[in-house]
């Protein structure tokens, strides 16, 4: 039997932050994300309506498995970009895409449980797999979904970029779900400019700046929202950064998680100076290749 220490320590070793591990096991939110599915919060994200089987039971997702390893990595640099600059990008995507950070991470990990345990399989969810990460993570003990609907933790604040490893081995100790800390306060609530988060805990991605400068696949933004931006050109941290919690927050440690300094061409508004080919070569490795010079001319022609 794999221990929780051993993979504890493993896992910090190889470059997570913190670390916690769940029993696999269904999903006991299901009605509740259906529910916000068939109320059409979700938008164009036509994805989050397929696999409902994989993504409500990791052991349909993988077959035999008993255990779920959650990560988080601290993203924060200290790095807010400068309110001058003509555009804001969410600090996730200024810096190198965290997908193949995590994976990388995760799939040490799992090499190394495997010489460990030679016939354990594991599966590896970082954001793009049926795969309920803030649900896990919550479950795994690394912290809450706030009334934001993100994840909010002690240690880290709103700077945690969470992947997760479905193995089939059972540990011999699993952590206990983390509680709601949220209290009464309601900052990430009122500080939405698009009122997106319309009551706490529940989100209409119509309404997010989120959605609609990386989801949306309209020909405009909608200029109900585009009239309330406010300069956010991919992504928004505005709810993560008014969370009380942020008070624990501190530098990660991962240098490639340092901010990429060309972002500042697309912040200083130099979209014009940049072609399909130098965009690629430029922010190809970065979460900002998800929507391309495109999507992100789209997102500064909502600013005119």
């Amino acid at each position: 039997m794999l221990t929780s220490e051993l993979i504890k320590s493993k896992a910090l070793e190889f470059g997570a932050d913190t670390v916690g591990i769940a029993e696999a096991a269904p999903v006991t939110r299901r009605e509740e994300f259906l529910a916000w599915l068939d109320a059409g919060y979700a938008g164009e994200m036509s994805y989050l309506h397929k696999y409902k089987k994989e993504r409500f039971d990791p052991r349909v997702l993988l077959p035999d498995a008993r255990s779920i390893i959650v990560i988080g990595v601290n993203y924060f640099q200290g790095d807010e970009p400068e309110t001058k600059r003509p555009f804001k990008i969410a600090r996730y995507a200024r810096r190198h895409d965290y997908h193949h950070v995590l994976r990388k991470i995760l799939k040490r990990l799992r090499r190394h449980l495997q010489d460990l345990s030679p016939g354990l399989k594991g599966r590896i969810c970082v954001d793009t797999a049926p795969f309920m990460d803030k649900y896990w993570a919550q479950k795994a003990g690394l912290g809450w979904q706030g009334r934001h609907t993100n994840l909010v933790s002690r240690e880290y604040g709103s700077w945690l970029l969470l992947g997760s490893l479905i193995i089939t081995e059972i540990v011999d100790a699993y952590d206990q779900p983390d509680i709601d800390h949220c209290g009464r306060c309601q900052r990430c609530v009122v500080s939405c400019p698009t009122q997106a988060i319309f009551k706490p805990y529940r989100l209409d991605a119509t309404r997010c700046i989120s959605y609609w400068t990386i989801e949306s696949k309209a020909p405009e933004i909608d200029p109900d929202v585009a009239e309330r931006m406010d300069d956010q050109i991919f992504g928004c941290d505005i709810c993560l950064d008014v969370c009380p919690f942020n008070k624990f927050e501190k530098p990660g440690k991962l240098d490639v998680l340092a901010t990429d300094p060309n972002v500042k061409l697309i912040e200083n508004g130099r979209l014009d100076d940049l072609d399909s080919a130098g965009f690629d070569e430029l922010f190809g490795n970065t979460p900002l290749s998800r929507a391309g010079l495109d999507v992100l001319k789209k997102n500064s022609r909502a600013f005119k």
